[in-house]
């Protein structure tokens, strides 16, 4: 039974949405953090200014205390109540006592602050005030607490000016900035969020280009993009180009490759068409021998080609696709001698193999190695005479590693030894059933592993093909 994770591919992930609610959220704390800032600001600011007010109204009121013969007078100042009456919702109410606390005017049971609390201590201060804030019938009222010294002769000591307002008006006052801030800060962050999606909008253009221009385009289009350069998308478009580049590089290989089998495969099928043709026109043939030789020759022509173009399949698949592995080179070169000894055997060639280097350790692919040296070496074995020699050494130098393999054939003339290396090539000496990719495919496995193939003479007589690995690359530097 199918899950629902299976019926319903993975979502991908958005960067765009990614770094769009990444904006918002740092929006919305920094819009926060704002908010209660700009509160705190306008609840400070009004209590300032409001408190400002009360102390200028209560300055006045001390002012107009005076002692008139021994008694302390209190002449209220009309411009004290007026400053105060700017605030037109809110009521005001005073107490005013003289030293030791003596009752003169005003409200006698105004809240009173926790005695002494926030004056000063030093005698020698004339005035001292203080604010506090409390609840005076059933409203919360702020209170200015003005304390000044009387240095009569006849009377000394403080006299108390507590001047109270309800708080209607500062309270009004702090919510208009409040409300003012948020408005300000609303309009910000609406600028800000779009600044901030166009901006995302603009740095994903090019992403947005690339993605119309690859999707408008025909499946065997694989000509490189062509998109306006931007530094941060730069790498990916060339690693687009490069892998298109690549793959169109493999379909013209396939499609060379294709039409090359398809003619070599051809040209057998059609020796073998014709021999039975012959043999079913010509029942009564006398000697039929000549025509089952070359039906036999048409097969094994048939089966060398379709197994050789299974094996350079088999190689470009897994030189394409597996990574090398660090292998010892003495090793499979061994395998592929100790694989082909019986077949020497059979031809009556002797097969030899010598190993001078110490250290044979190489990044490569021993498989695809292996395929390289079997056929280097099946080579040499049919191009021996009978009794012949087939040596194979490995040596090596400061530089590189060298596997040699020597026989002592007809060996290749100078003008065909590049020739050889193409596919289905074979040079006019050749003998035998053939498919001309043997050598073909010791090429490639060679540029797969960086190393250089070359053809040299055998003295006094054959052919050495010599293999150059780089130490360099033997050590994965």
């Amino acid at each position: 039974m199918m899950t629902d994770s299976l019926l319903r591919p993975d979502q991908p992930v958005s960067l765009r949405n990614r770094l769009i609610l990444g904006a918002v959220a740092l929006i919305l704390v920094l819009g926060t953090l704002a908010i209660i800032a700009i509160d705190g600001y306008g609840k400070r600011a009004a209590e300032l200014s409001y408190d400002r007010l009360l102390a200028s109204a209560a300055f006045q009121i001390a002012d107009a205390i005076h002692v008139r013969d021994g008694v302390v007078d209190v002449d209220l100042p009309v411009a004290a109540f007026e400053t105060l009456a700017l605030a037109r919702d809110d009521r005001v109410f005073y107490r005013i006592s003289g030293p030791r606390d003596a009752y003169l005017t005003g409200y006698a049971d105004l809240p009173r602050p926790a005695a002494d609390q926030g004056f000063s201590k030093d005698g020698a201060r004339l005035i001292q005030q203080r604010f506090f804030t409390s609840r005076y019938l059933d409203e919360p009222v702020r209170f200015i607490v003005l304390r000044r010294l009387l240095t009569e002769a006849d009377i000394t000591g403080y006299i108390t000016v507590q001047l109270g307002q309800t708080i209607n008006a500062r309270a009004d006052l702090a919510e208009d900035i409040t409300g003012k801030g948020l408005q300000l800060i609303a309009i910000a962050s609406v600028i800000a969020l779009g600044l901030l999606g166009y901006g995302i909008k603009r740095a994903f253009s090019p992403l947005d280009q690339i993605e119309r221009e690859l999707a408008a385009r025909s499946p065997t289009d694989l000509t490189p993009l062509h998109v306006t350069p931007i530094k941060e998308t730069w790498r990916l478009q060339q690693t687009i180009n490069h892998f298109m580049q690549r793959l169109q590089d493999t379909l013209d290989r396939m499609q060379r490759y294709t039409g090359e089998a398809a003619h070599q495969i051809r040209t057998p099928l059609a020796g073998l068409r014709a021999a039975l043709q012959n043999l079913r026109d010509h029942p009564d043939i006398d000697d039929p021998k000549p025509v089952y030789n070359r039906i036999m020759q048409s097969v094994d022509q048939l089966n060398t080609t379709v197994s050789q173009l299974l094996n350079q399949a088999t190689i470009t698949h897994r030189l394409q696709s597996e990574a090398l592995r660090r292998i010892e080179l003495n090793k499979v070169v061994k395998e592929a001698c100790l694989e082909l000894a019986s077949h020497a055997i059979n031809e009556k060639v002797e097969l030899a193999f010598e190993a001078d280097a110490e250290d044979t350790t190489l990044l490569g692919d021993a498989f695809a190695l292996k395929q390289l040296f079997r056929n280097l070496i099946e080579n040499a074995v049919r191009y021996s005479p009978v009794g012949g020699v087939v040596e194979v050494r490995i040596h090596q130098n400061v530089n590189r590693l060298f596997v040699e393999v020597k026989d002592n054939g007809p060996g290749i003339p100078v003008e065909y030894r590049d020739k050889v290396f193409s596919r289905f090539y074979r040079a006019p000496a050749a003998v035998g059933v053939g498919s001309g990719l043997g050598l073909a495919i010791v090429r490639e496995i060679a540029e797969r592993h960086n190393a250089e193939v070359g053809l040299m003479d055998n003295h006094p007589q054959g052919l050495t093909v010599r293999v150059g690995f780089r130490k360099e690359s033997a050590h994965g530097k």
